[in-house]
């Protein structure tokens, strides 16, 4: 029996306006998150990304997307910093944005991608950066 492939969430805190050249297996929808009082909200960001590399030019702030097969992301400039985790089945949205202006933060802090319930059975895709 084939094992099924699980998602996989990307987070993207973007310090500074940056060129991120990303590469998937299949179609994605880019999201910008967005703080609404004490919840996210995930707003489209451009097209769909298609199967291939792409080019993608982010302002600060912070960005998402899922993918359910290996994907690299390189930044070619600017200030980018990357998350990955897998959905679990009771996934919580991810934390807001932090209010403070961009660049604020020290480089190293953590972005918060906690989940909460059992993880689905399956094979978990990968995420390289470079």
């Amino acid at each position: 029996m084939k094992n099924k492939q699980r998602a996989l969430q990307v987070t993207i805190d973007v310090q500074e306006p940056s060129v991120v050249e990303l590469t998937v297996n299949e179609k994605i929808q880019i999201d910008r998150l967005r703080a609404a009082g004490a919840t996210v909200v995930a707003e489209r960001h451009g097209a769909l990304v298609a199967a291939g590399t792409s080019t993608l030019t982010l302002d600060p702030g912070r960005f998402a997307f899922k993918t359910m097969s290996d994907a690299h992301l390189r930044v070619v400039h600017g200030g980018a910093r990357v998350a990955a985790q897998p959905l679990g089945i009771k996934d919580k949205d991810p934390d807001p944005p932090d209010p403070k202006p961009p660049g604020s933060a020290p480089a190293d802090a953590p972005i918060s991608l906690a989940t909460r319930g059992d993880a689905p059975p399956g094979e978990l895709p990968t995420l390289t950066v470079a």
